[in-house]
């Protein structure tokens, strides 16, 4: 039911006449006190630079979409990080995702270590999935969100498609992606010092490409 008091409401995301999901996402985000994230194919939009944003965004849209709208919605969403109360963000990045060159080998450089300084902000939990942790409970789930807002006792899940995305708000649906959560973590690099270290080492790959 919050969840969609959350679609119906006028709110700050109305101008960008974003589809009902994403807006009720975008809501959702804002409140939050903690958010789970798990990408295996991109960086989530949450952490993306402008640059890599803009290319993603051109790459998967549909035809005749407002290429520039998308690109400020993301950088609105991404204020959040920057108030006063932000919320504790749990990122875990398919190491393929970062070595994917999406645009240009600059864009990728600027995107990694974009993600290296923010492994250093103590709002922020990075852990990046290797190569090497194998098969894995994600394999079959290319990305999931888990939204935690405390004040409002709330708890969701969400989950994106190109076509169609989803909120759930089932306890047992929730315990489930939670679970495949934190088994990511575990099979990740730690965070800090071993994450940067393996951040660096991509993002000196982007970059020798760029010479």
């Amino acid at each position: 039911m919050e969840l969609r008091r959350q679609a119906r409401r006028p709110d700050y995301w109305q101008p960008y006449d974003l589809e009902r999901s994403y807006r009720t996402y975008a809501n959702v985000e804002a409140q939050a006190s903690v958010v789970e994230m798990f990408h295996s194919q991109l960086v989530p939009g949450l952490v993306q630079t402008e640059a890599y944003a803009r290319a993603v965004i051109e790459a998967t849209l549909r035809p005749n979409s407002d290429v520039d709208r998308e690109v400020e919605v993301r950088k609105e969403r991404q204020a959040v990080l920057e108030s006063e109360r932000p919320p504790h963000l749990k990122l875990v990045i398919a190491e393929g995702a970062l070595r994917q060159q999406v645009g240009p080998p600059a864009v990728m450089a600027e995107q990694v270590r974009r993600l290296i300084t923010l492994s250093g902000d103590g709002a922020v939990s990075l852990r990046v999935l290797p190569f090497s942790a194998g098969a894995h409970p994600g394999m079959r789930r290319t990305s999931f969100v888990i939204l935690r807002v405390e004040e409002e006792e709330l708890e969701a899940v969400y989950i994106e498609g190109q076509d169609s995305s989803r909120f759930s708000s089932e306890q047992e649906e929730i315990a489930d992606y939670s679970s495949v959560f934190e088994h990511l973590q575990a099979v990740s690099t730690e965070e800090g010092k071993a994450t940067r270290s393996l951040l660096e080492s991509i993002a000196q790959v982007h970059e020798q490409r760029e010479e």
